[in-house]
């Protein structure tokens, strides 16, 4: 019924669009030239008032119309700025918590900047969940760091809607696809419907995962895979290429904490460098 309503108001403004300009070219002519068509000087009169008021009433509708389409295309100017003011200031505070934490991260003594990479993780997902992915429906970050034997996937870090995902272990269709693509060092992943994109039919039984698109990025440095962060949400197509390019960045910043915990030489024993 509303959509009606709207599509009625929509075609209704159309039609005036095209009708009023005519009727405002239109009624000067018609006010003093239709006169002359009749004989009796009262209809004459008549026809001069009548077009007259025609005129003015088509100026003043011009005018209002005017006037709406500034006042609209100033409140959409309004909104536009408010939006922009928003989103550059949730940027600004979320990369800025991010660099905060990481100049403090590189002040630990290393044997303590394992025990605090899991609360840097959940900084990093509550950052992309909460301030630089807040439009996505029901968002949900999470950050993966790989076993010690490379045989898993395991969450460390944790933002935004529903519980911490599970772990991804080798011997399984998913666990295997994503830790070849992670120690390799894959592109970025964007994934619009998963039952579309996504060989569902390897699913175990049972599996009914809550979203439907996600985007997933490998936390890499130096040619060492580290682990994965990964956003998804239950809506279809809900990522743009441009969220995208934000969860590789903060991958980014994900990776240097991992360069920072572990050692070259500890990187160096380990068989996770990429071709």
């Amino acid at each position: 019924m509303g959509q009606e309503q709207e599509r009625r108001r929509t075609r209704a403004g159309r039609i005036g669009a095209v009708v009023w300009p005519i009727v405002v070219a239109a009624a000067p002519t018609a006010a003093f030239q239709l006169p002359n068509l009749v004989a009796t000087s009262a209809v004459r009169v008549s026809l001069v008032v009548f077009g007259l008021v025609v005129l003015v009433a088509a100026v003043l509708v011009q005018v209002v119309r005017a006037r709406r389409a500034e006042a609209s295309r100033i409140a959409a100017a309004d909104d536009s700025a408010a939006v922009e003011l928003e989103q550059g200031t949730a940027v600004r505070y979320a990369f800025g918590q991010l660099a905060t934490r990481l100049v403090r991260f590189t002040e630990l003594r290393r044997r303590d900047r394992r025990s605090e990479l899991p609360a840097f993780a959940d900084r990093v997902a509550v950052a992309l969940a909460f301030y630089l992915l807040p439009r996505v429906p029901d968002v949900r970050a999470n950050v993966y760091q790989l076993s010690a034997d490379l045989g898993a996937l395991e969450p460390i870090g944790h933002g935004g809607a529903g519980d911490t995902a599970g772990v991804f272990r080798a011997g399984t269709p998913y666990g295997d696809r994503n830790l070849e693509w992670v120690l390799v060092g894959g592109a970025p992943r964007i994934v619009g419907d998963r039952a579309a994109d996504v060989d569902v039919d390897q699913d175990l039984p049972g599996f009914e995962p809550r979203y439907r698109s996600y985007v997933s990025v490998v936390i890499r440095s130096h040619e060492y895979s580290f682990g994965m962060l990964t956003v998804d949400s239950p809506a279809p197509d809900a990522f743009t290429d441009l969220d995208a390019k934000t969860v590789a960045v903060v991958a980014a910043f994900m990776a240097v904490a991992f360069s920072l915990t572990y050692s070259s030489p500890e990187r160096d024993r380990d068989s996770r460098k990429g071709p």
